[in-house]
């Protein structure tokens, strides 16, 4: 069983303890089954054990505020294929490549001229990538931890950008519990822990290629 489907199973779970906690209240106030009961403030349930989240989900993301009107791509920018020590990130709406050239970082702003904040972790696998003379097969996102609170809508914008394959933060994989199923279906999803699991995760990948 994928953890995601795990998590899902822990989720349903939850949901039926929550039933039973309200057909108990309403026994204990002498009301019968047909009588609605009155409103629970039941949290979301997020699991403690083994993970640790602190995220919104994707329902909570649209209901803060109307959702932005996405622009339209019409030439996607992670549709060109990769080359031994390059990787693509996305971080906000915008992405990148992140190539090491002649032991120097090299960073390729796709469609904006600000440059990205948060591109350790990219730049961290693209050296290894190099190091070991390696490359993706497809096209590779690595998303930093900033993209926590709003992984949906990050991968919406990979696919948008023709990504293949993306790499995300494992505080942020709860979010897709109330995302779109065809998330999952568009891309192959994996998820580190550290940057030390990003890069076993990026090799057992290749190897496997």
């Amino acid at each position: 069983m994928s953890e995601l489907s795990e998590l899902i199973k822990i989720n349903k779970n939850i949901e039926a303890q929550n039933e039973e906690i309200i057909r108990l209240l309403k026994k204990i106030a002498g009301e019968d089954g047909n009588v609605s009961a009155p409103a629970v403030n039941v949290m979301k349930p997020y699991p403690e054990h083994p993970f640790d989240f602190d995220t919104l989900g994707y329902d909570d993301l649209i209901d803060e505020e109307e959702a932005e009107e996405e622009e339209e791509i019409t030439e996607p920018h992670f549709d060109v294929p990769l080359d031994v020590g390059e990787v693509y990130l996305m971080e906000d709406k915008n992405p990148y490549k992140i190539s090491i050239k002649n032991n120097e970082t090299i960073i390729d702003n796709l469609n904006t001229l600000a440059g990205p904040k948060d591109y350790y972790l990219a730049e961290l696998v693209a050296n290894e990538l190099m190091k070991n003379n390696s490359s993706f097969e497809v096209s590779t996102v690595i998303l930093p931890e900033s993209v926590i609170g709003n992984l949906p809508k990050t991968l919406e914008r990979c696919i948008g950008e023709g990504a293949k394959k993306v790499y995300g933060p494992w505080k942020a994989m709860m979010e897709l519990l109330n995302a779109p199923d065809y998330l999952q279906h568009e891309l192959q999803l994996d998820f580190y822990k550290s940057e030390e699991h990003l890069i076993e995760r990026v090799f057992k990948e290749i190897g496997s290629e």
